[in-house]
């Protein structure tokens, strides 16, 4: 279990489904058939704030029309969102 702190202050607690050693894991594998973000976001059951962040990270620095400092603050104020959503869950 992890012990976060989000941007209101709150100290929140987050359990890890899976443990990792460091090395390559079978989460990170690619689905069979997956060749947009979209079907990352829909094979992991993807939260909508979690597909923001994960399309904000993937385009980060690499959009015309969002810089990195949008990015990024769109990126933390979903966080801060899910964040919320999994503590008021348990």
């Amino acid at each position: 279990m992890s012990i976060l702190t989000n941007l209101n202050g709150e100290r929140m607690s987050i359990k890890c489904k899976s443990k990792n050693n460091g090395g390559s894991t079978d989460y990170y594998k690619l689905p069979a058939g997956a060749t947009e973000l979209q079907d990352l976001i829909e094979n992991k059951d993807m939260s909508f704030s979690v597909g923001n962040i994960f399309k904000a990270a993937y385009r980060l620095g690499n959009c015309e029309h969002s810089d990195r400092v949008r990015d990024l603050n769109k990126i933390i104020w979903f966080a801060n969102r899910e964040l919320n959503r999994e503590a008021s869950d348990e």
